[in-house]
């Protein structure tokens, strides 16, 4: 999640380059993550979502396919071969998908995490960040068939992700290049982490701060950025969603849609059509049935 500042300034949504991979990688910022002993370097890309080189290269021939298809469309135009919808999904959640599969945690699967308290500037921010991501969970929770587990007892295990949970909270000074950053479920294990920049904690943040971590979460469920689809405003980033399948119609005030264009929501809130999308990969909430032996 970043501020809409940072989103508008996303590179090379025109014309394919001629090397479009050594482009991004010498205008994309980096974000350093230090994970124990191990530190990489990740290119930061739609504002919040972070990429090795070899995920970027994926990245990179996914746009360039989406730039030949509508120049393709255009010349169809053009020719009055009539208008051609762009195939950028196959049906507004947006949801990933894999080999044309979507992607979602298996059935039953209980998505733990705990909040890395040595990783936090102060004890404040650690009790925030706890606070708020309770009622997050608890957001989705209310929505589809998800159930996420916090276990505190694991908050003081280090900097490192410890055994016992899928993924962990923490703090990371990633110099104001996004508000928070979270990870989808076919990323790699060792990515899977949400993260949290001192931006975060402003008083002047701009954003719902419980509504930042919904949004995060959405990724964690497998949601792209709504505003990425051909219905947002054109002047919202432009980024490719080959390997998305469109689950609701385009919904300007999703929880996963950045503030820009005039539209989206500062409070992040799931809407009605949010849930409707959610439900279709996952199901109905839990508290919606009752359970017989």
């Amino acid at each position: 999640m970043t501020d809409q500042n940072a989103t508008a300034t996303s590179p090379a949504t025109g014309g394919a380059a001629p090397d479009l991979l050594s482009e991004l990688k010498n205008t994309l910022k980096k974000v350093k993550i230090e994970d124990g002993d191990a530190t990489e370097e990740l290119y930061r890309v739609e504002g919040d979502m972070l990429f090795d080189e070899d995920q970027l290269e994926v990245y990179v021939l996914q746009r360039e396919a989406l730039q030949r298809e509508r120049a393709l469309q255009k010349e169809r135009a053009a020719l009055g071969a009539g208008d051609v919808a762009p195939q950028e999904g196959r049906s507004s959640l947006v949801g990933v998908t894999v080999n044309g599969k979507l992607v979602r945690w298996k059935p039953g699967m209980v998505l733990t995490y705990c909040v890395l308290k040595n990783t936090f500037s102060t004890e404040d921010n650690y009790n925030f960040a706890v606070a708020n991501m309770k009622q997050a969970t608890w957001s989705w929770e209310q929505v589809c068939g998800i159930k996420f587990q916090y276990k505190p007892e694991l908050d003081t295990s280090g900097t490192t992700k410890p055994d016992g949970v899928l993924f962990t909270v923490r703090q990371i000074d990633a110099g104001g290049q996004f508000i928070a950053s979270a990870f989808f479920p076919n990323d790699p294990k060792n990515r899977r982490r949400v993260l949290i920049d001192p931006s975060y904690f402003d008083p002047n943040l701009g954003f719902d701060s419980v509504g930042v971590l919904r949004h995060e979460l959405g990724h964690v469920l497998g949601f792209r950025h709504e505003h990425i689809r051909s219905d947002a405003p054109p002047t919202c980033p432009d980024e490719t969603t080959m390997d998305t399948e469109l689950l609701t119609k385009y919904d300007p005030q999703s929880v996963m849609h950045y503030f820009c264009g005039g539209v989206g929501s500062r409070t992040l809130a799931i809407t009605d059509i949010d849930k409707i999308g959610s439900q279709k990969l996952y199901g109905l909430p839990f508290d919606a049935f009752t359970y017989v032996e």
